[in-house]
C-alpha cells in the first residue's frame, strides 16, 4: 500500500525546461530566472517588491532585521506572535534578540486572536506577527487596525498559505512584510526557498543586502556590471564587495527559482485542487461528532496547504498512530508551549486553546496530487476508526464505501 502523503511534488514539462535551461547557461548564481519569479510573485500577491531566499525562516529572519535596523528597535523589544506555530517564528525573534509574547490562537481558526492581542501590548511591543496556520488566513483586518493604533509594525507568518484573499486583499500584502516558504510539502515546492514580499523600497533593499551578506545594493547580481559607462562601471567595482551591515549568506540559486516560476503558471488550479479536496472530506466526515473540521472564513479564502483535524475531547495519539500503520501521513499541528526548546520560558496554562489544539490537534495531506482513492481511503479510516470500526487493507476499500 502507497503512502497517503501530507505533501506533494510533481515534476512537470514546464519544470524541466526551465530547469536544462538554466543548466544551459553555465549560470546558477541569481540572476533572471530569480529575477523573474521575484517580480511575478510579488504581482500575484499585489506587492512591488519580493526578495528570495533560501528558506521562509531566512525571509522571515531578515524581515525583522530590517525593521529593527530601520526603525531603530533595542534588543529585548517585543513582538507578539501565535501560541500555535512552527518554531521559526518564534526563533527568528530570539535570533534577532528580540523578546518573543505568545499570543493564544483563535479556536475556531488557529490564528492569533486579535481579541487577545491588545492584551499582551506593552511600552516594548514593536510589532505583530501574525501566522496564516494551515493556509487560513488570520483577521488581518482586525490585526492591522490594532497595529495602526498602537504603532506597530507587522509581518505576515505566510510560509503555510499563499495565492489567496482575505477582505479581498492578498495575503503577504496587509503587513509591511509577508513572509512565504517554498521548502518540500508546502503549496509552491522548490525544495528549498523563502520569499518575502513587501511595498517598501527601503525594507526590501535592506532585506535583499541582509540575505546576501550585507552587500552594498549596487551590487547584487553579476549582472550589475554589464552595459556601464566609465564612470559609473569604476563606482560599480569600487563599491561591489563593500558590506554595508552585517548579513547572511540566505541566497538561492537560478535551479529553484526556475522550478518556482514554473509553478506560477498553474497555481489557480493548484489551490482550487486543493479546496475541493478538503470540501470532500469535510463533507464525508462531518458527521463524525468527535471531529473539529477546518472552517473558512466568509471574508476568506483558505489555502489549504494541509487539512487540520482536532479531537473535541482526548487524545490525539492513538488516532494518529492507527492513521500512520495504515499509510497515512499526519503531523502535529505544531503549539510552542510545551517544545522542549522554549522550557520555562512561559506558562502553558495561560494558553488554553493551545493545549487543546497540543493534546487533541493534527493534520493530514490534502494536496492537488491526492487521488479519489486516496480520498475515500482517508475518509474510511478516520471514520471507522472513530466510530469502532476495524478497518481493512486499502484494496478493499470498495467495501468499506459500500
Amino acid at each position: 500500500m502507497g503512502t497517503v502523503s501530507v505533501g506533494c511534488f510533481s515534476v512537470t514539462p514546464k519544470m524541466r525546461a526551465l530547469v536544462n535551461e538554466v543548466l544551459d547557461s553555465g549560470r546558477i548564481s541569481y540572476g533572471p530566472m530569480s529575477q523573474e519569479f521575484e517580480q511575478r510573485f510579488a504581482e500575484i500577491h499585489d506587492c512591488r517588491f519580493a526578495v528570495l531566499s533560501n528558506s521562509g525562516t531566512s525571509s522571515l529572519h531578515v524581515a525583522l532585521a530590517a525593521l529593527k535596523e530601520l526603525h531603530g528597535w533595542q534588543d529585548g523589544d517585543e513582538v507578539l506572535v501565535p501560541a500555535v506555530t512552527f518554531v521559526a517564528s518564534v526563533n527568528v525573534i530570539l535570533h534577532n534578540r528580540l523578546t518573543p509574547v505568545l499570543v493564544d490562537v483563535d479556536p475556531l481558526y488557529y490564528g492569533i486572536d486579535p481579541l487577545l492581542i491588545e492584551r499582551a501590548i506593552t511600552p516594548r511591543t514593536r510589532a505583530i506577527l501574525p501566522v496564516h496556520t494551515f493556509g487560513q488566513p488570520c483577521q488581518m483586518t482586525a490585526i492591522m487596525d490594532i497595529a495602526r493604533r498602537h504603532n506597530l509594525s507587522v509581518v505576515e507568518d505566510s510560509c503555510e498559505c499563499m495565492f489567496v484573499r482575505h477582505a479581498l486583499q492578498m495575503v503577504g500584502s496587509f503587513g509591511d512584510v509577508g513572509c512565504f516558504s517554498t521548502y518540500v510539502a508546502h503549496l509552491l515546492t522548490t525544495g528549498v526557498g523563502g520569499m518575502a514580499t513587501t511595498n517598501n523600497l527601503d525594507y526590501a533593499a535592506v532585506m535583499r543586502s541582509l540575505v546576501n551578506h550585507g552587500r552594498d545594493g549596487i551590487y547584487i547580481s553579476i549582472d550589475d556590471d554589464d552595459d556601464l559607462n566609465q564612470m559609473k562601471l569604476r563606482e560599480v567595482i569600487s563599491r561591489r564587495f563593500n558590506f554595508e551591515r552585517i548579513g547572511h549568506s540566505f541566497r538561492i540559486t537560478e535551479l529553484e527559482a526556475a522550478l518556482g516560476l514554473a509553478q506560477l503558471d498553474n497555481w489557480q488550479e493548484m489551490i482550487e485542487q486543493r479546496q475541493a479536496n478538503a470540501a470532500y472530506l469535510t463533507r464525508a466526515l462531518f458527521t463524525v461528532n468527535r471531529l473539529q473540521l477546518p472552517m473558512v472564513r466568509a471574508d476568506s479564502q483558505h489555502a489549504f496547504m494541509m487539512y487540520p483535524i482536532v479531537l473535541r475531547d482526548g487524545d490525539k495519539w492513538p488516532l494518529m498512530v492507527y492513521l500512520e500503520e495504515r499509510g497515512i501521513e499526519t503531523r502535529e499541528m505544531l503549539p510552542l508551549i510545551n517544545q522542549p526548546c522554549y522550557r520555562g520560558m512561559w506558562n502553558p496554562d495561560d494558553y488554553p486553546v493551545a493545549q487543546w489544539i497540543d493534546r487533541s490537534g493534527f493534520y493530514v495531506g490534502c494536496h492537488q496530487d491526492l487521488t479519489q482513492d486516496d480520498l475515500e481511503y482517508m475518509i474510511a479510516c478516520i471514520s471507522g476508526y472513530l466510530n469502532n470500526r476495524i478497518s481493512v487493507p486499502r484494496a478493499q476499500l470498495s467495501s468499506i464505501a459500500a
